[in-house]
């Protein structure tokens, strides 16, 4: 089944390379390489606000748990984590330690911590109140790409080019677990809302095919145990987001495309189109009504997905 996007929002004037819905799933933050990040009312479909202070290209974007507040990053000249107040629309701090491009933030469930991760091979913790550093975690060899934290929020999850995810605990800073898969590269974990599951968005090389192709896998997040493993991207799967409900999972991909996966019954639901180029960033209302994703061609389109619940 393909489905037609519902609304499509024009602002941004270079890549789109991320988009978080608030909590409430009233307003929608995209963050992009025109160094600006923007607010949307999704009801309307109309922009709202633009949030600047970044130097060089936004990576992403990420709410506190009660909306109060969101978080951005960015890339080598600027390497910093701004936080705004989103009832004022204006910066509030910038953390500073990262010594390259800061690629990802995630908030604690709790919204006291943040955490961080970049092309400095470290992921960091930082004390959402005071703004300090907490610790900094290290044992990549390459570019970390991503960071979650899990469900007590006393471990953190990152993962990297290396190809491996690795756990530490957010209390005493010690290395609990490397997971190391078959794949070649793995962009974009994604803890489901209860964080049971984790999964995540990976590009591999099929030698039969002759081309790269993209997988998404889904694994128990206390066990390790592998759950799902979905493949229908015809090139390399680049983010992945879970609904509210954990029951679905959707996956943007290089292949242009946005798909929809029922965690039930282990099958695709559909395929949302309308991009004309690569997927970046994808995410789905708590409601779970509304699917958001953007990416290269510089465009956030929306799909209403109500009728596939």
């Amino acid at each position: 089944m393909q489905i037609q996007p519902c609304a499509t929002l024009k602002g941004h004037t270079n890549w789109i390379y991320d988009a978080a819905f608030s909590p409430d799933g009233q307003t929608l933050a995209t963050g992009g390489w025109d160094q600006t990040i923007r607010l949307w009312n999704v009801a309307s479909a109309k922009q709202r606000a633009v949030l600047r202070g970044h130097q060089t290209e936004v990576f992403a974007v990420a709410f506190s748990p009660d909306g109060a507040m969101l978080a951005s990053c960015s890339a080598n000249n600027d390497s910093v984590v701004r936080l705004w107040d989103m009832d004022q629309g204006k910066e509030q701090a910038v953390l500073k330690g990262h010594t390259n491009a800061v690629h990802d933030v995630a908030f604690s469930p709790d919204g006291a911590m943040l955490a961080s991760c970049g092309y400095d091979k470290t992921v960091k913790l930082w004390n959402h109140e005071n703004h300090q550093a907490l610790l900094t975690f290290t044992g990549h060899t390459r570019d970390v790409y991503t960071v979650a934290f899990a469900p007590d929020g006393k471990s953190v999850l990152a993962a990297s080019t290396d190809t491996i995810v690795k756990r530490w605990n957010t209390e005493t800073g010690e290395l609990q677990e490397d997971m190391k898969g078959p794949m070649q590269w793995v962009h974009s974990i994604k803890f489901s809302p209860d964080r049971s599951l984790v999964a995540g968005g990976y590009g591999y090389r099929d030698r039969e095919k002759g081309r790269s192709l993209g997988l998404i896998k889904v694994w128990e997040s206390a066990s390790g145990e592998e759950t799902h493993r979905f493949v229908g991207h015809r090139n390399w799967a680049y983010s992945v987001a879970f609904s509210a409900d954990g029951k679905q999972l959707a996956s943007g991909g290089w292949d242009g495309t946005v798909k929809l996966w029922d965690l039930g019954a282990g099958r695709e639901l559909a395929t949302l189109v309308g991009h004309h180029d690569i997927v970046m960033t994808v995410a789905i209302s708590s409601d779970r009504r509304t699917v958001a994703a953007g990416g290269y061609d510089q465009e956030v389109r929306l799909w209403d997905i109500s009728n596939l619940q």
